[in-house]
């Protein structure tokens, strides 16, 4: 694997819709350089908001990626996943009176 530059190139890596399997190299360099930026927990946190929204597969590795950096990112990371936009952003994807899935049925 080569080094990546930018949080972005880890996460798109991280979280690639064609990856079998959880990629921890990729995982865990993203939080390295989150842990690295100063800016590290708001880009995260933009970051994994998007490829929370996406396809199922590409979702559910960001929630993957999102307790990884739970776990080794620190009070920083901490503070900005506490912030009612985050917080705001993940019932959208639960929620269905409020975007996310089709809770409609028929029994």
């Amino acid at each position: 694997i080569e080094p990546l530059e930018i949080p972005e190139d880890a996460v798109d890596k991280a979280t690639h819709p064609t990856n079998r399997q959880e990629d921890w190299e990729y995982i865990i360099g993203f939080c390295d350089q989150i842990n690295k930026e100063l800016e590290g927990p708001q880009i995260a946190v933009r970051l994994l908001v998007h490829k929370i929204h996406s396809q199922e597969w590409e979702a559910l590795q960001a929630l993957t990626v999102l307790e990884a950096c739970m776990k080794n990112c620190g009070r920083r990371f901490h503070n900005e996943i506490a912030r009612y936009r985050f917080l705001n952003e993940l019932i959208k994807v639960v929620s269905p009176k409020v975007g996310g899935f089709s809770a409609n049925r028929h029994d």
